[in-house]
């Protein structure tokens, strides 16, 4: 019969108290290593090398993979940067380059660790160069993965190579630190990762590992387990254009541009392909150029006085789909050494409006020489300063409304004039920052979306208020707010696929409760803190607190909202995104004892609260799992009802607390 049952879940200690995962990571250099044996003692986590600049593949990358995962390992992929190039252009082309290279060898996939960047040669570019295809590495990757890369890189290399920017850090790139000491903590360089503090740790060159012949690279994780860190599963669905394609470069004959793909929501992972058009000066009546589809295009003679524009083409996950988007063009092309005469400004362009959402703005081209014959229009984003400017998809009118993603922006304008000289383009100066539209009194319980303007509605008891911004809902859908089993139900009628920009659900009273969100109902995922009022594109809802400690709830979709308490049944943070299922990490093991008797034990990992059956050739026994992690087993058996030879099997049946089942069937022998 079923004699003794024991489940806990395990914690390990470090120092000073802290508790770090164990890790290594390997290349050919480690030559085969028995995986198991790194399993059995207690390492958690590995990172293999994939490739190195453009061609280089590590020939253990596959093999290491399939060793790690197989005993129950958390594996990723790392690629050593050879950085390149000559000029802004070709410095991002030669890191797009390595980027699509790696991710073609590596291809990660969801659960395995995020993709890293191995920085630790500047490739003769000086620092400015540097930092620019450290990013054009990171964005690209991110473009086709949806995935922030890790960056490894020691703290002196950081320092003195990349000058100790913190921009790699503020853009979302966690840190896998290389600082070999025996102290409790590494050196972090950028303000400490923008304050964001290291999340992979290699601290030494020389860890003695079972299962390596050769001291290997000893890594730690900043917690007890870096599942938490693991690429989530990627989103299904044809690809989506969210920022448009871009080029880089100097539009003049001779000199290379480079094409940037944008950035695309949608289904993930996504490959890109290019398409060069030659356009008139003003960017219209585009033709592909014969041959020109890589990701570089270099003008000739031909493209003289005309401007160009790169069409990107995003390919989802077979039977995904695909999609497409144009750059905003070029400036006509120059040719070298060309003395022609192209209209000139003497006055220039004016913006006139309020810089405020959902208000228009408009403008006049100016005064110009060359006697243009034609004018064009691009609206640009720019940061707050008025730099960092980026073309805006389809603002390409002579005026242009303002949206949400304008506020705490300032715009700016610049105007293409074209004459039988050619074309010049000359900015107007730039609006002051734009604000969001004043909010009105809330309605109670239902409101109508009107034109360009913001809105309000609270719930019937006043707990809670949701706001929006001119665009946000479509014009004439109503907004709801109302009280609905778990928490409040937030409704849009017509009921709209997603909202381009976020509605704002915001509590009357502060509160640490875990906040949760469901579209349908019955499974709640944990809305994600986001750490100011913009959602990001990739996010469905999220949540933050104000300057008056009160929590917002982002919804880009109609949802339900609820308020969870920490750790009991049904807390969203403790529930995985998918099924509770049950894993073995490493073997299980029987044995039969001097009674008789046989033992069988092993360890689960369940990702996931959920409530278990387990059973092996007799009655069942239940559990309650609090908190996602491991579970070692232990079930002792009557030697009568599993006698030598015979054929058992242990069952673990998981069910989380919204109703998902998954199952664990592991067959074993008695001895």
């Amino acid at each position: 019969m079923l004699a003794v049952l024991v489940l806990a879940v395990a914690v390990a200690g470090g120092a000073q108290g802290a508790t770090y995962a164990n890790g290594v990571d390997v290349s050919h250099w480690q030559g085969p290593i028995q995986w198991l044996q790194v399993a059995s003692a207690s390492y958690t986590f590995a990172f293999g090398k994939a490739t190195e600049g453009k061609t280089l593949v590590d020939p253990t990358y596959s093999i290491n993979r399939s060793g790690a995962q197989t005993v129950g390992l958390r594996f990723g992929a790392y690629h050593f940067a050879r950085p390149g190039g000559s000029g802004d252009a070709a410095v991002i082309a030669n890191a797009i380059a390595q980027a699509d290279f790696f991710l073609d060898v590596a291809q990660p996939q969801a659960g395995e660790l995020p993709p890293v960047l191995d920085l630790e040669t500047k490739g003769g570019l000086p620092t400015a160069a540097l930092q620019t295809w450290t990013s054009a590495w990171l964005d690209h990757v991110a473009a086709r993965t949806g995935v922030d890369a890790l960056v490894y890189a020691s703290p002196n290399f950081w320092k003195t190579a990349l000058a100790d920017t913190t921009s790699v850090a503020d853009g979302g790139s966690p840190l896998w630190i290389a600082h070999w000491t025996a102290g409790a903590a590494p050196l972090v360089p950028a303000g400490n990762w923008s304050g964001l503090g290291w999340t992979f740790w290699q601290y030494t060159s020389k860890a003695s590992v079972p299962g390596f012949a050769h001291l290997v690279d000893g890594d730690r994780f900043r917690g007890p387990n870096p599942a938490g860190v693991a690429i989530s599963a990627y989103a299904a669905g044809a690809p989506a254009l969210n920022v448009p394609p871009t080029i880089v470069g100097t539009a003049q004959t001779g000199k290379t541009l480079a094409g940037l793909a944008g950035i695309w929501s949608g289904g993930k992972p996504v490959t890109f392909t290019y398409q060069w058009q030659r356009c008139d000066a003003a960017g219209a009546g585009c033709a592909p150029i014969a041959g020109a589809t890589a990701e570089t295009y270099l003008p000739v003679t031909d493209d003289v006085g005309h401007a160009l524009l790169v069409t990107v083409t995003a390919l989802g996950a077979t039977g995904s789909g695909s999609a497409s988007a144009s750059s905003p063009p070029t400036v006509a092309v120059a040719a070298i050494g060309s003395t022609a005469a192209r209209p000139a400004v003497t006055s220039a362009p004016a913006v006139t409006g309020t810089p405020q959402a959902g208000q228009t703005l408009t403008s006049s081209v100016g005064a110009w020489t060359g006697a243009p014959t034609g004018f064009a229009y691009q609206w640009r984003r720019c940061s707050d300063t008025g730099t960092a400017c980026v073309a805006i998809v389809g603002a390409a009118a002579s005026s242009y409304t303002l949206t949400p993603d304008d506020i705490g922006a300032t715009i700016s304008l610049v105007v293409t004039a074209t004459g039988k000289g050619g074309s010049t383009s000359a900015p107007a100066t730039t609006t002051a920052a734009v604000v969001a539209a004043p909010v009105p009194p809330a309605v109670v319980g239902s409101a109508v979306a009107q034109p360009g303007a913001a809105g309000a509605v609270s719930s019937a008891d006043g707990s809670a208020t949701v706001t929006w911004q001119p665009g946000a809902v479509p014009a004439g859908s109503t907004v709801s707010l109302s009280q609905s089993g778990k928490g409040l139900l937030v409704g849009v009628s017509p009921t709209p696929a997603q909202l381009p920009w976020p509605l704002d659900l915001v509590y009357a009273a502060p509160t640490t409760n875990v906040i949760g969100w469901s579209g349908g109902g019955k499974v709640w995922l944990v809305a994600p803190t986001v750490p100011t009022a913009a959602l990001p594109v990739t996010e469905l809802a999220g949540t933050y607190v104000d300057a008056n400690g009160l929590t917002h709830v982002l919804l880009r979709t109609p949802a339900r909202v609820g308020l969870f308490e920490h750790g009991v049944w049904g807390d969203p943070s403790l529930v995985a995104a998918g099924p509770p299922t049950p894993r073995l990490v490493g073997p299980l093991r029987v044995r039969r004892l001097r009674d008789g008797s046989v033992l069988v034990t092993g360890r689960l990992r369940v990702p996931s609260q959920a409530h278990l059956w387990i059973s092996v050739q007799g009655p069942t026994r239940q559990s309650l799992l609090r908190r996602p992690g491991a579970v070692p087993v232990r079930v002792r058996l009557s030697g009568r009802r599993l006698p030598h030879g015979a054929r058992a099997t242990l069952r673990v049946a998981a069910r989380d607390p919204w109703g998902r089942k998954a199952v664990l069937v592991a067959p074993f022998r008695a001895p």
